[in-house]
C-alpha cells in the first residue's frame, strides 16, 4: 500500500482520516442538501493549487454548469472535463451541446465530449484514453454513480465497472471521488461499493443538522475516525465541530484572548508549538481539540497552568451570558489594533447564527474598504462619536443612538474624524470572526 499522502483540502476531515493516501477511492453518499459539492470543490481547489491535474467525469451536469463551478479554482489549464450528459442525460440538446460551438470560451478547462456515453465499453475506452495520456498521480472526481446507473439502466453494469475502474485508478497513484445520491440505491450495491473502495464516507442532512461520517477508512486506525461529525456551513467554509464540553468551556477563545494578549500571531504561536498556522485557527475557533502534549506546550508558551483552559462556568453558558471577564479581544486583519480594537461579546459554537462585538475607532482613523472579512448581514449600533461612512458615492454620518442594516452593500470607505473614540456594538449574522 502506497502511503504518500495528500488532502481532501479541509484540515480536520484530514485529521480525521490521517489524510488521504494515494491510491485512495474515496465513495461519498449524500443526502439532499448537505453541501457534497463544497466537500468536492475543496478537493479539487488543494490539488490543483499543489500542481496536480484534474479529470473530472460529469454524468449529471451540463459542461457550461461544471465549467462555471470549475472556473473559479486555480490553474484551469490542467482540468480536463469529460462530459458524459450532453449526450446522455442531456440527449444532444442544443442548449446543452451549444456550448461546443463557442470557440472563444473564457476558461483554459478542456472539455471532451462522449458521444455515446450510454454504451459503457465506448465510454471506458474514452476514459482510458484520458488516463493513459494523464499518467499517474492525476486526482479525479466521478459526480454521480446515480447518474451512470439510470443512464445504464441497472446497478449490474454500474458496479462491474466501478470495480474495474477503482484497480485501474489505484494502480495508477490517483485519487478518485465518486458521489452517489443517498435513497438511490440498493444496500448491496452500496456494500459491494464498500467492499472495493478505500475510503467510504456519508454526509448527511437530519433535522436541519448537517453530519458526516466515515464508515471505511483502509489502514487507518483512530478512535474518534467512524464517530458522526456535525458540521455547518458558513457562505463557503465548512465549519466542523465535534459534540461534547468543548463548547462549554471555550477552550479555543481562551487561547485566543491569551496569544492576543502576548501580541503573538497565529504563526508565531504555531512556531513555538511546532504547529501550523491552521491548526492555531481551527483550535481558536473550537473545531478541533488539542492533544494533551499540544496542550502543555500552549500553556508554557501562553504562561498559565493546564487546568486554565478547563475551567467553566456552566451556569452563565447555558444561560447565554458572556462575562466581561471572558470578553476577548480580536485582532482584524485589515487594520491595525491601535485604530480599531474589537471584543467579542458572545461565546461562539455551532449553534450561533449571530456574532456581537463593541468595536473603538481611534479618532483621526480612516481606512478604505470593510474591516472585517464577512459575507453575510450586519447591524451597526453607535454607542458614542461620529462615525462616517461612504456608501454607493454617497456619504453618511452616524451619531450616538443612530444605527445601521448592511447587507449586500458594504461601505467603501469608513472614517472617525471627531475628537473621541467612536464606540460601537457590531452584529454579524452568521458569524464572521
Amino acid at each position: 500500500m502506497n502511503v504518500i499522502q495528500c488532502s481532501t483540502g479541509i484540515e480536520y476531515l484530514d485529521q480525521l482520516l490521517d489524510g488521504l493516501k494515494i491510491g485512495d477511492n474515496v465513495v461519498w453518499e449524500a443526502d439532499a442538501g448537505a453541501y457534497i459539492d463544497l466537500f468536492v470543490e475543496r478537493f479539487a481547489q488543494h490539488s490543483l493549487s499543489e500542481g496536480h491535474n484534474l479529470v473530472y467525469v460529469s454524468f449529471n451536469k451540463s459542461p457550461a454548469t461544471i465549467v462555471k463551478k470549475l472556473s473559479k479554482l486555480p490553474n484551469q489549464h490542467n482540468i480536463t472535463l469529460l462530459d458524459a450528459f450532453t449526450a446522455g442525460k442531456g440527449d444532444n440538446d442544443l442548449t446543452f451541446s451549444r456550448f461546443y460551438e463557442v470557440k472563444n470560451h473564457s476558461h483554459a478547462i478542456n472539455a471532451i465530449k462522449v458521444d455515446n456515453p450510454a454504451d459503457v465499453s465506448h465510454f471506458t475506452k474514452i476514459l482510458n484514453d484520458i488516463e493513459e495520456k494523464s499518467g499517474e498521480g492525476v486526482m479525479y472526481v466521478f459526480d454521480s454513480i446515480t447518474g451512470m446507473q439510470d443512464l445504464w439502466g441497472d446497478e449490474v453494469k454500474t458496479y462491474k465497472f466501478f470495480t474495474y475502474a477503482c484497480p485501474r485508478l489505484y494502480d495508477l497513484n490517483t485519487v478518485a471521488y465518486w458521489i452517489l445520491e443517498n435513497g438511490a440505491h440498493s444496500y448491496n450495491f452500496k456494500a459491494n461499493l464498500e467492499h472495493v473502495t478505500q475510503v467510504s464516507i456519508e454526509v448527511s442532512h437530519i433535522s436541519s443538522q448537517l453530519f458526516l461520517k466515515i464508515t471505511k477508512a483502509e489502514d487507518r486506525y483512530s478512535s474518534d475516525m467512524l464517530k458522526p461529525q456535525r458540521f455547518e456551513v458558513w457562505g463557503e467554509e465548512i465549519l466542523f465541530q465535534e459534540a461534547g464540553e468543548k463548547d462549554i468551556m471555550d477552550l479555543g477563545g481562551k487561547v485566543k484572548g491569551l496569544r492576543l494578549k502576548r501580541r503573538m500571531t497565529q504563526s508565531e504561536l504555531a512556531q513555538k508549538i511546532s504547529a501550523t498556522a491552521s491548526y492555531i485557527s481551527q483550535l481558536e475557533r473550537n473545531l478541533i481539540s488539542p492533544s494533551i502534549d499540544s496542550l502543555i506546550l500552549l500553556s508554557n508558551e501562553l504562561k498559565v497552568e493546564p487546568g486554565y483552559f478547563f475551567s467553566i462556568d456552566k451556569t452563565d453558558f447555558d444561560n447565554g451570558i458572556s462575562r466581561k471577564s471572558q470578553q476577548h479581544p480580536v485582532t482584524l486583519a485589515n487594520v491595525e489594533w491601535d485604530a480599531v480594537k474589537c471584543y467579542l461579546l458572545s461565546k461562539t459554537g455551532i449553534n450561533r447564527r449571530m456574532q456581537s462585538m463593541f468595536i473603538t475607532i481611534e479618532p483621526e482613523s480612516s481606512f478604505n474598504g470593510h474591516f472585517i472579512s464577512h459575507k453575510g448581514d450586519e447591524f451597526v449600533y453607535i454607542l458614542k462619536g461620529e462615525l462616517e461612512l461612504d456608501i454607493e458615492d454617497k456619504n453618511y454620518l452616524l451619531r450616538d443612538g443612530d444605527s445601521i442594516y448592511l447587507d449586500s452593500v458594504l461601505p467603501s470607505a469608513w472614517r472617525n474624524n471627531g475628537e473621541v473614540p467612536v464606540q460601537a456594538i457590531w452584529v454579524l449574522s452568521p458569524p464572521g470572526i
